[in-house]
């Protein structure tokens, strides 16, 4: 009887000590499944992520090739490349304004996995007209829209004049604001704002009107300094197509380009958007026009004038780009004898009100760099780099900023990521 009772509590204690081996085991594999899954579910999660990061990775490389801001905002923009090979439901785009681009992709939840905000703006000072030299505008004048600058919270920036010293407004300065049909570029998003106190188009003398003291428009084009202007022109990524002065003019130091309208129109014609002109030129009547007419056909043309003065009569729109550059030439009357400006400004009562305007020990206005007669523009902005030198503008100027047009001139600005957004530690 004793064995049996022994052989009972053997048995008893080895069925106690399997069920807590057993027990064990199933609190170690509760414990390892729980493990595991935890593990699949961070590797899905890492998996998203990563995809989610590719996805962000394969459209700002697309951007950077493309260069295209309407583009990126388009519903299959990113689809082929970007979303579809990497399984996403969607990849959000969205504009936040000043050219920055929100981007979200979303998981099978519709669920965003990481955003980024790319940003597309360029380095180029606000201004649809600048000017180191001093602006004499005799008449009206009408912004419609202005360069939109920066946004900030209360509106736009909208710089119509950017100048160095001075300034002179015969007439009125309209600024109709960005709430126009036209807008400045191609995908330009006001996010509700107008310019800052303009309120949609503002009548006041000043507005639009930005003094910089710094201002250097060739530095700010060509990131380099003016004194280099031989190394831009002769730079095979600007393939500049040079006009060069081929009629001296006494007491001039600078050539004049004969018939100079018509040699821009054929420059053009051969496929030319980038002209430099070395000496003094002056276009008129059917030859701006004809022209003028010409540009329309191009994406943008930039049309640089080098030491000497520039002249313009007659209305219409030239689509592209002015720049004027005085390096180490200072204009006198003689630059402007024989020419149809000489007419106007060595008019007495003309130089009258430039004395009056600037101070009876300024030059007088036969001796300007620059004018103009006639309701013309350059829809890409007109650069006037010639350091204290007399600009004028005789009659009402409608100007309309299009900066498509310097993008096409000078290249779309390859996007960034904006700081702390993506990957700048």
């Amino acid at each position: 009887m004793m064995r049996y009772q022994k052989g009972a509590a053997s048995l008893l204690f080895a069925s106690l000590v399997l069920i807590a081996a057993l027990t064990l085991s199933l609190a170690a594999y509760k414990s390892t499944y729980f493990q595991s899954k935890r593990v699949q579910n961070e590797i899905a999660a890492r998996q998203s992520l990563w995809a989610g990061e590719g996805a962000i990775e394969c459209a700002f490389a697309k951007a950077q090739q493309d260069r295209n801001r309407a583009e990126l905002i388009g519903a299959d923009y990113l689809k082929t490349d970007c979303q579809q090979a990497l399984s996403l439901a969607e990849i959000q785009v969205v504009s936040l304004g000043s050219q920055k681009y929100s981007l979200q992709p979303l998981d099978e939840r519709n669920q965003p996995i990481v955003q980024k905000v790319m940003d597309f703006s360029n380095g180029r000072l606000a201004g649809a007209i600048q000017s180191t030299g001093d602006l004499f505008m005799q008449a009206a004048t009408l912004v419609s829209p202005p360069d939109p600058g920066t946004e900030t919270d209360e509106g736009w920036e909208c710089v119509a004049i950017r100048y160095k010293s001075d300034i002179e407004l015969g007439g009125s300065l309209v600024n109709h604001g960005l709430q126009t049909t036209t807008k400045p570029y191609d995908g330009f998003d006001s996010n509700g704002k107008d310019c800052i106190d303009s309120k949609g188009g503002g009548n006041k003398k000043k507005d639009g009107l930005m003094q910089d003291t710094e201002l250097k428009p060739f530095e700010a084009m060509f990131e380099t300094t003016k004194e280099n202007w031989q190394q831009v022109r002769d730079n095979p990524k600007y393939e500049f197509a040079v006009l060069t002065g081929d009629k001296a003019v006494t007491g001039s130091e600078s050539p004049r380009v004969s018939d100079c309208g018509q040699k821009v129109k054929e420059l053009i014609e051969l496929g030319n958007s980038r002209i430099w002109i070395d000496g003094s030129c002056e276009i008129t009547g059917a030859s701006l026009s004809s022209m003028s007419q010409e540009s329309q056909l191009t994406d943008g043309v930039l049309l640089l004038v080098h030491n000497g003065v520039f002249s313009l009569h007659g209305s219409g729109s030239f689509k592209g780009v002015l720049f004027q550059l005085n390096d180490g030439f200072q204009p006198t009357s003689s630059d402007w004898n024989g020419l149809e400006g000489d007419s106007y400004l060595s008019n007495p009562g003309f130089n009258n009100q430039v004395k009056k305007a600037f101070g009876n020990d300024y030059p007088d206005a036969n001796t300007a760099a620059y004018f103009q007669r006639g309701s013309f523009n350059f829809t890409g902005g007109q650069f006037l780099d010639v350091d204290g030198q007399l600009v004028m503008f005789h009659d009402s100027l409608k100007f309309s900023y299009n900066e498509d047009v310097i993008d096409s001139i000078f290249g779309l600005t390859p996007p960034k990521w904006v700081k702390g957004s993506w990957q700048d530690f």
